[in-house]
């Protein structure tokens, strides 16, 4: 996963992280935990998906972002 592509990409929408997870269900500690890897956390795809709506991201966005 690209941590700094995302984190980019919240800072060019003025958002915290605490507001990505409220707009995919998460609470702040799994967003981070699944943002930095912590213990192998990967997003689902569900929370893919989601991240995508709410970051308003296309799908080349989406594969650098999570699947490099």
């Amino acid at each position: 996963m690209n941590t700094a592509m995302l984190k980019g990409r919240l800072r060019e929408l003025s958002m915290t992280q605490a507001d990505a997870a409220q707009s995919i269900g998460l609470s702040l500690s799994n967003f981070n935990k699944k943002l930095n890897g912590t213990r192998n956390a990967e997003f689902s795809l569900g929370e893919v998906r989601a991240l995508r709506e709410a970051l308003h991201l296309d799908s080349t966005q989406v594969e650098k972002i999570f699947f490099s």
